[in-house]
């Protein structure tokens, strides 16, 4: 197992603890709504403005995005089917976006390139950038999304 793999297996498991026990990590019930096309669209250009520079256009992310860069840091990943967004529920995904991974995955000298968003975009607005970028997945990577959240809310 790579450092990589220990910090994603870590931050999951650290960062669902947080979402799923209601600790300050996040709020207790978020929804993505990739199927209101309001919310998709203020999505689509909050992803614009805040994420298409290191996410990409096409959410293919930075190349060798599993490695650590010359920083120590790891490049950003992607948010297409290929990267592992859609295995986190709502709840983690809005609460690494708002809080960032040190604080939800309980890490406090962890550096990362991926900026706070918590002052910076609304709670609507990470739900509508999230919303947006769930919209874009394949029906499949959706409907597991989709059976990940449930299992999320049945360990609530």
């Amino acid at each position: 197992m790579t450092d990589a793999d220990r910090f994603h297996s870590t931050a999951f498991a650290l960062a669902c603890c947080a979402a799923l026990a209601g600790c300050d990590a996040g709020p207790r019930a978020v929804e993505l709504r990739p199927a209101d096309p309001q919310v998709v669209q203020l999505g689509q250009q909050v992803y614009a403005a805040h994420c298409v520079a290191c996410h990409g256009a096409r959410l293919e992310g930075q190349p060798n995005w599993r490695d650590r860069d010359a920083s120590g840091r790891l490049p950003a990943p992607p948010h297409d089917a290929s990267g592992h967004t859609w295995h986190h529920p709502d709840e983690q995904l809005f609460a690494l976006t708002k809080y960032g991974v040190a604080k939800v995955a309980g890490l406090k000298d962890y550096q990362t390139s991926m900026p706070v968003y918590e002052g910076v975009l609304s709670d609507a607005e990470i739900v509508a950038v999230l919303s947006w970028i769930k919209a874009q997945w394949p029906a499949e990577v959706r409907a597991k999304h989709d059976r990940i959240n449930q299992a999320a809310r049945e360990n609530r």
